[in-house]
């Protein structure tokens, strides 16, 4: 009866980040969608600065004086040209949309790294209660055989053989659950990594609280990008002010009789920009989006020392927790081994003395589990703040 307790412990919590756990984000759905998006985001900066298509254009037209009629022929080839700051505008959208593509990469895989991460600590820590409710199991078994013995001596009454029975029940009805929450939580981190039944997980892992940056968090380098694409669009948008210009050659033949004419002609056409309602509306909305980016970086900092404050203060709790826990273990195990020794004589103490006792073991036993397995949660979360790094996975070219 002096089995120590089962509990998961926290020195086995705060590891490296293992290859296996890496490989597998890597490979995770959500991270590859956000790679491909992107690579169809520096794809498509290598379009921001192409020019418009020339235009080519052809003419006929006939003329007639008196009874002469005669062709006349017009072939033109004409270059629009973007307005003032428009092409620079559009460099700037595109280098600010990758930096953005780029914090979403990272975004996901720690977002991918969290949730995979919480879900093992989930599914560890059930494994860890069922371990207890298994133990508990076994000595509720063992205490049915010995009541039997003394209700058969007249020792004790049915009720405690009931009360015996009813606890068996409750317990198996715990393992059951605990068993489906363990499955639940298994189910959870593989259809995260995108892996099948048969692929064992990777383990627990979590990143240190020391290797966050945050001025590297994905979710303030996101903010950061989303306030240098607002800051873009407001350039484009300020363009628009600008005349469009576009210039082109002509090419006209007038097949007069007797006098053929050829003209040649430079043509420079200029846009009126005199509808400036829309121009306003647009860098008004620039701005606005520019204020959110800010908005949205200053929330990300409060949410990561928040994140790392809760990591510190679950990990501490858990400590305590263990530290009492094994203060406890020696003294109930002592009072379990002599309840149980006073039990064999005829006139020891009843079964629910010693049902108390294995309660009160069980209790320490989930706390510690329960208060690990907090501090794994609250670790996991860090995931969000310095994800892991697939640098070779984004070198590696997209299927």
């Amino acid at each position: 009866m002096g089995r120590p307790l089962l509990v998961l412990t926290l020195a086995t919590m705060l590891v490296a980040a293992e290859p296996g756990f890496i490989a597998g984000v890597a490979q995770a759905p959500a991270v590859l969608a956000a790679q491909a998006r992107l690579a169809a985001a520096q794809h498509q900066a290598g379009a921001s600065g192409r020019l418009a298509d020339p235009m080519l254009g052809a003419g006929y037209t006939s003329k007639r004086a008196g009874e002469d009629r005669w062709p006349v022929y017009e072939v033109s080839l004409e270059q629009p040209l973007p307005r003032w700051g428009e092409r620079d505008a559009r460099g700037a959208m595109a280098s600010a949309t990758i930096q953005r593509r780029q914090a979403e990469v990272r975004d996901a895989a720690g977002e991918v790294a969290a949730e995979v991460a919480t879900s093992v600590a989930a599914a560890q820590a059930a494994a860890a209660k069922l371990l207890v409710i298994e133990d508990r199991l076994a000595r509720t078994r063992a205490l049915e055989g010995l009541a039997t013995v003394r209700m058969a001596s007249g020792v004790i009454g049915s009720a405690e053989g009931l009360m015996l029975r009813s606890r068996l029940a409750t317990l198996t009805v715990e393992r059951d659950a605990m068993t489906c929450d363990q499955t639940d939580a298994e189910q959870e981190a593989r259809a995260r990594l995108g892996f099948t039944s048969d692929q064992p997980l990777p383990p627990f892992t979590v990143p240190e609280a020391a290797s966050v940056v945050l001025e590297r968090v994905p979710g303030l380098l996101a903010a950061h990008a989303m306030s240098a694409e607002a800051e873009a669009r407001f350039t484009e948008a300020r363009s628009a002010r600008y005349p469009e210009t576009s210039v082109g050659l002509r090419l006209e033949q007038e097949q007069q009789p007797g006098e053929p004419m050829t003209a040649i002609g430079l043509e420079v056409r200029v846009s009126l920009p005199v509808w400036t309602g829309a121009i306003t509306d647009n860098e008004a909305a620039a701005r606005a989006e520019q204020r959110a980016g800010r908005a949205e970086a200053e929330a990300w900092r409060f949410r990561a020392r928040a994140w790392l404050a809760r990591a510190e203060r679950a990990a501490s709790i858990a400590n305590a927790a263990r530290r009492a826990a094994e203060a406890a273990q020696t003294r109930l195990a002592a009072e379990s081994q002599a309840l149980m020794a006073a039990t064999a004589a005829s006139n020891g103490p009843g079964i629910i003395a010693i049902l108390e006792v294995l309660d009160r073991q069980s209790e320490a036993a989930l706390k510690v589990i329960e208060a690990e397995a907090s501090a794994r949660l609250a670790a996991a979360t860090l995931w969000r703040l310095a994800p892991p790094d697939l640098q070779p996975a984004l070198e590696r070219p997209l299927p």
